[in-house]
């Protein structure tokens, strides 16, 4: 067991680096989290919960150390520690959602973020973490036990005196020079341009933290407002977690409204990353009556990347449930269907597929393509499938991707169905190169010879025709990447045929 945790720790570490290292869209990442995800999920199944201790620099597993890394800029650890967290424990159930929403905030960057509190921000129903206060610590040092020195102060002053040679009778000038004179008046500047508000939070916080005064209270959802309308979300977020250990306050109340919402729609492509972050981290504390208002403005933003990173927390807003995202599906705006269709995709809640179906005939292709991609989430391959026969080319493109990432092995004989017709060459270059990598995909052991016979065919005419097939053979191969595929190109680039030279040349050389 102590090697499987320790196998476990070290995917654990390779998938946070990876997200750091190359973001949560990049397929490295997938590529770490998948196994990770698989393993834990394996273990806690036969052992019911995982358990970490965290020290300094080290993780320990059954108090034996199974993972040290001392640099403190990468040290997962020290991140951890650094914040308080000394112990964090995965139980059986753990979701993919839970552990990716997990990894993603053990791997922020930022120093000045305290992932103890974004983590209980989280509100993870499989993951759970101990954390200290500073004054929790146990203190283990001790006074030593030495007898006092009587000390001759004056003599030592003389001698710091004699040693710096300063005469003490000579005058001093108070009059300061140019320069001086500028260097203070800089820091003076600098000083008084430092932010009060984080100073003041923190007062009234440790006010509130030994009298509960409405008046500090309502100082605080003043501050509040200050912090939203200044896009200052990091501490927004820190008022409203103090305020919400008393449930009786709402202190999101006044802004769970639609034009509120509405106005945060300017914010969401301008702001830099760390503000945009913070602010996604903020809006996981309102309502789930806010959610269709958050829906809504995700049809303005026009960051690819940042409308995913809102689709997954409002998918984490929605708690599983899955009415607040269902009105959407039969709406009439089609960029609020697909984003809604995208939000079921991430939930992963099966009972939303009877809603779906109804869109496989939706009159819009971009509604049609996101569903493609969402019964792959939800694991409905066979609907997927169906989609390849759909009449617009960029939703039979799509199903093919998602049959590609997901694998359907019913889907090949299909295919190579379709590379024999004769309308096959009548397809434009883009989906042929899908279905051949679809086929590669989901194939069996005969495909590489296949592929060798497409390439090698002998054509008296129609060779400029054929050429096209060639290349698409070629490509397979390649992507099969076997020992005997790569011979078999190997073999293309000593043929005489230009056509079959040529064909191998693009994928072997590049």
């Amino acid at each position: 067991m102590e090697e499987r945790a320790n196998e476990l720790v070290m995917q654990m570490i390779k998938t946070i680096k990876a997200l750091q290292m190359y973001g949560k869209s990049h397929p490295s990442y997938r590529s770490f989290f998948a196994p990770f995800f698989q393993k834990i999920s394996e273990f806690l199944k036969e052992y019911s919960e995982f358990s970490l201790k965290v020290d300094r620099f080290t993780m320990a597993y059954a108090d034996k150390v199974i993972y040290d890394e001392a640099e403190k800029d990468t040290s997962i650890s020290f991140r951890l520690f650094r914040d308080g967290i000394r112990n964090i424990t995965f139980y059986e159930g753990l979701t993919e959602e839970e552990l990716m929403l997990f990894t993603e905030t053990i791997s922020q960057p930022a120093k000045e973020q305290d992932i103890a509190l974004i983590l209980w921000e989280c509100d993870f129903a499989h993951i759970t973490f101990f954390v200290v206060e500073e004054e929790e610590e146990p203190m283990s040092y001790v006074l030593p036990d030495t007898p006092p020195v009587d000390i001759d102060y004056d003599a030592f002053i003389r001698d710091i005196l004699n040693r710096e040679k300063i005469d003490i009778n000579v005058n001093l000038n108070p009059i300061l020079v140019y320069n001086e004179l500028e260097e203070l008046k800089q820091e003076i500047e600098t000083e008084e341009s430092r932010p009060q508000l984080p100073k003041a939070i923190n007062i009234l916080i440790d006010f509130l933290n030994t009298e509960k005064a409405q008046e500090i209270i309502d100082s605080l959802i003043g501050l509040l407002e200050l912090c939203i309308n200044n896009n200052d979300f990091y501490n927004a977020r820190r008022i409203v977690h103090k305020l919400q250990t008393y449930p009786e306050i709402k202190p999101l109340e006044r802004f769970e409204n639609e034009t509120t919402v509405t106005g945060f729609s300017r914010l969401c492509d301008p702001l830099d990353d760390k503000s945009f972050n913070e602010f996604v981290a903020f809006i996981g504390f309102f309502s789930q009556k806010t959610i269709p208002y958050f829906i809504r403005i995700l049809t303005l933003v026009k960051r690819k990347e940042r409308l995913e990173s809102l689709m997954q927390r409002i998918a984490y807003m929605c708690q599983n449930d899955l009415a607040p995202v269902i009105d959407f599906l039969a709406g009439g705006n089609v960029y609020e269907v697909i984003n809604a269709i995208g939000i079921a995709g991430i939930m992963k809640n099966r009972a939303v597929i009877k809603h779906l179906n109804a869109l496989a005939v939706h009159p819009d292709a971009r509604v049609r393509s996101a569903l493609a991609q969402t019964y792959a989430e939800l694991g409905e391959l066979k609907k997927v499938a169906a989609l390849t026969d759909d009449h617009d080319p960029d939703v039979r493109i799509k199903a093919l991707q998602m049959l590609t990432l997901n694998q359907y092995t019913r889907i090949y004989p299909e295919l190579l169905r379709r590379t024999r017709q004769k309308d096959f060459k009548l397809l434009d270059y883009t989906e042929q190169k899908e279905i051949f990598s679809c086929m590669v995909a989901n194939g069996d052991k005969k495909l590489t010879r296949l592929l060798e016979k497409m390439l090698f065919k002998r054509k008296l005419f129609g060779a400029k025709a054929y050429r096209n097939m060639r290349r698409l053979a070629a490509m397979g191969l390649s992507q099969i990447g076997t020992e005997e595929a790569m011979k078999t190109l190997q073999a293309g680039l000593n043929k005489k045929n230009k056509d079959i030279k040529m064909a191998c040349e693009m994928v072997v050389r590049g």
